[in-house]
């Protein structure tokens, strides 16, 4: 069997959500998000000591999320409106942002490349963004600015679900399972 360390990442896409509540969980159709570069997840969590007979007895943790950053080699400004929440005019291909605008949650799915060749794919049940941060560079200093997006993957309502992670069983089989989100409580 080969090594199972994850080298790779691509594949990002997301959809949006149309309804997240206790008794149904339903998203819209995915959008492929280009030029993905990196994408790291940090867990939130909160932890209290619980003490008995001069010890630490047990430690309840409240898991609330994970806080994700996402940097990607350019931000169209259509796709700039589906994760941050301005409006965007296609006919003049004008973005506006307004400081009382609020990001849309979507459901998002990505896979990572794994060291044997086959793929670790993830589905992250609902994701809100809450910056978007550019670095713009002069030409001369090697135009490497990109786009770094912050946020936070949340648990759904539905079911307290925050993530699914599945391994391919070879290559690029079984990679259909990262073009949908499946509906609950229809």
């Amino acid at each position: 069997m080969g090594r199972k360390y994850l080298k790779g990442f691509s594949r990002l896409t997301i959809f949006p959500i149309t309804e997240n509540t206790a008794e149904k969980y339903i998203v819209g159709a995915g959008v492929k998000i280009p030029s993905a570069q990196t994408l790291s997840k940090d867990p939130d969590t909160n932890e209290e000591n619980i003490y008995a007979d001069d010890e630490i007895w047990d430690i309840d943790k409240t898991f609330n999320g994970e806080n994700f950053t996402l940097t990607l080699k350019e931000l169209p400004n259509d796709l700039r409106a589906k994760l941050e929440g301005g409006t965007y005019d296609s006919e003049s291909k004008e973005y506006d942002f307004k400081t009382t605008d609020n990001a849309p949650e979507f459901a998002c799915t990505f896979r990572g490349l794994l060291a044997d060749g086959t793929y670790r794919m993830f589905r992250q049940y609902r994701c809100k963004v809450n910056t978007v941060k550019m670095d713009l560079e002069t030409k001369g200093n090697g135009n490497n600015g990109s786009v770094e997006i912050s946020g936070m993957f949340m648990p759904r309502t539905y079911d307290n679900k925050l993530f699914t992670i599945k391994d391919t069983e070879s290559g690029n089989a079984d990679l259909t399972w990262l073009d949908t989100i499946p509906t609950q409580g229809e």
